[in-house]
């Protein structure tokens, strides 16, 4: 085809005849320009195409002429309905024929065209020819559309971007922004923000920073900077922005394009971790503990203020960075004692060591606890040591007074009447007291094999079982009433126990329900003895004053009918005898009701 086409340019001055040489000529200007001409006369249904059309639809031009139907078909069946309405409006309105289609080539490439054509009319202004060209226009809308979809393309990563990005007109002016922008300014839609002053937007102290960067920019220099912006809705906001220039055809610097992100949670993690590296050598410096690096020479990296002022005092002179950590002046021993432990850490080996000493500073005692951790690099190789020491006078000293207390604990526990047990909310013990083998009898190993129901009296299991429900409901720390019960001895006899129970079940260091309880049965029995004594008391005093009554009523009725003073002396003296006698009986009762009240007292 190419060779073909070469055949075609043919010199004007080789070819015969004016008309041969206006037709290569128009032959030649259809190939360079991808054009072809065609004519349809109605008159006679005929059509006529120019080589250029042949080339086009890449067909042979030996096969014309070419009949109106088979013309048709070229045309793409999606636009075929289109071409032909376009046609009858230009036949029949008179509009001008102006039409760009997709045409589909003998090989079945699609093509796309651009037709334009003049209609030829009789006197009766009837249509009797149309005659047009139309030209391949295929890369130009392959090109267009390549186009368009890289406008696509761009559009959609500008819209889905999740930073800012915004245009900005050389006076300040926004001129375009994607949606992740207008979402951060809070701009309900763009033509809240669109056209307006960029600066408004900028807190007023961050200002020179915006402007610093948007001129920099019309200078034709790229860079970055912070600053706040303060938002439509009252929310600020730290952004960094990137500014470049945008240059037309020319060179010219015409706008600045930005690209913005919110770094407000960078920033306050920034200022967190500034905070913290603060608060962090605040707390470093205000212990007692002290804390320092060295070297694989043995010379200071990093200390706090308590070891600088440590080490200062034991050499005489202001102690820092570099400064060897052996210390020559406080002894041999010393010496050695302290290059061993830092060879130690540098070998590889992190432990620790406790040092008691009198301090050369305060002149008291001190305990110490001192820590050694090899540094290491990102190879793992040993480049330094982490040393700390931290001060455990107060630990040790409140360690010994709590060895104390627990010896003591531990006699009151031993050697007292009450029993201390701890146990699960099913009653199995968790903890015995070592009392319970001098109150039941039972040695602290087989008490703790053992569950309480064990050794309950059958008569008292359901009201134990009552209980442990319900110390579980009550708050943690509190205790129900004391109650008394009755357990099984080592020996087994039945002994009762007074006991009260605290729900300490969620406490994490003890996680049981503590039963305190002590040996009662004495003082049980006694109550009971004299429970039985009152009792026959009582049914003694009232059969007895029923016995009474009888010659108290008869004294009481003598004396009445004497102190009338109507009786003979002889019936005085035989009422006396009967009072005399009433007495005696009254004398018998008296010592009968003595005799029997001695009899249930309780030996």
């Amino acid at each position: 085809m190419k060779q073909k086409k070469n055949d075609n340019l043919i010199p004007p001055s080789t070819v015969k005849g004016e008309g041969k040489k206006q037709e290569l000529i128009l032959r030649q200007m259809e190939t360079l320009g991808k054009l072809g001409h065609w004519e349809v006369d109605f008159v006679n249904q005929t059509l006529h195409w120019s080589e250029g059309v042949f080339h086009i639809l890449e067909m042979d031009p030996s096969s014309m002429p070419v009949d109106l139907e088979t013309g048709y078909l070229f045309v793409h069946p999606d636009d075929r309905e289109f071409a032909t309405k376009h046609m009858n409006e230009v036949l029949e309105k008179g509009i001008s024929y102006d039409l760009e289609c997709r045409l589909v080539t003998t090989t079945g490439k699609i093509k796309f065209v651009h037709s334009l054509a003049e209609v030829i009319r009789n006197e009766q202004n009837d249509p009797k020819q149309i005659v047009g060209i139309f030209q391949d226009v295929t890369e130009q809308r392959e090109a267009f559309q390549t186009v368009k979809e890289q406008e696509q393309r761009l559009s959609t990563i500008l819209q889905s971007e999740p930073e800012c990005v915004k245009v900005v007109s050389p006076d300040g002016i926004l001129i375009e922004m994607n949606p992740a922008g207008l979402q951060m300014i809070e701009a309900n839609c763009p033509e809240d923000a669109i056209g307006q002053k960029v600066e408004k937007l900028v807190n007023p102290s961050d200002l020179k920073f915006y402007q610093s960067l948007h001129k920099k920019a019309l200078q034709g220099i790229k860079s970055s900077n912070r600053f706040r912006i303060i938002g439509f809705k009252g929310t600020e906001r730290w952004m960094e922005s990137t500014a470049v220039p945008l240059e037309n055809q020319n060179g010219e610097i015409v706008s600045v394009l930005s690209v913005t992100r919110d770094i407000s949670e960078k920033v306050i993690a920034e200022e967190n971790i500034i905070r913290i590296k603060r608060n962090q050598e605040a707390l470093i410096n205000g212990t007692s503990d002290l804390i320092w690096s060295l070297d694989s020479n043995f010379s200071l990296v990093a200390a706090n203020k308590a070891f600088l002022e440590v080490m200062g005092f034991l050499n005489g002179t202001r102690a820092k960075e570099g400064d060897s950590v052996l210390i020559m002046n406080q002894g041999e021993a010393f010496y050695e004692k302290w290059k061993g432990y830092y060879e130690r850490g540098l070998s590889g080996e992190s432990f620790k060591t406790y040092e008691r000493f009198m301090s050369p500073i305060t002149g008291l005692e001190e305990h110490r606890e001192i820590f050694f951790n090899p540094i290491r690099n990102a190879e793992d190789s040993i480049t330094g040591l982490a040393c700390f020491s931290k001060d455990i006078t107060d630990l040790m000293s409140k360690r010994m007074e709590l060895i104390a207390s627990e010896k003591r604990y531990r006699a009151l526990v031993e050697n007292g009447i009450d029993v201390i047990a701890i146990l699960s909310t099913e009653g199995k013990a968790k903890y015995v007291s070592p009392s319970i083998t001098k109150v039941l009898g039972y040695s602290e190993s087989d008490a703790m094999h053992m569950n309480l129901f064990d050794f309950l009296h059958p008569d008292d299991v359901s009201k134990i079982t009552k209980r442990l429900d319900e110390v579980r409901t009550i708050p943690i720390g509190s205790s129900l009433p004391s109650h008394n019960f009755r357990i099984k001895h080592q020996d087994g006899s039945w002994r009762w126990v007074e006991s009260t129970v605290t729900n300490l079940i969620e406490d994490e260091s003890i996680g049981g329900i503590v039963d305190n309880f002590h040996d009662v049965t004495e003082r049980v029995f006694q109550i009971t003895a004299i429970q039985t004594q009152n009792e026959k008391l009582k049914a003694i005093a009232w059969t007895q004053s029923h016995v009474v009554r009888n010659p108290l009523a008869k004294i009481m009725g003598i004396v009445e009918l004497i102190k009338t003073g109507t009786l003979s002396s002889e019936e005085e003296r035989r009422s006396l005898d009967h009072l005399l006698t009433s007495a005696k009986e009254l004398d018998s009762i008296i010592q009968d009701i003595v005799l029997q009240s001695q009899r249930v007292i309780v030996p």
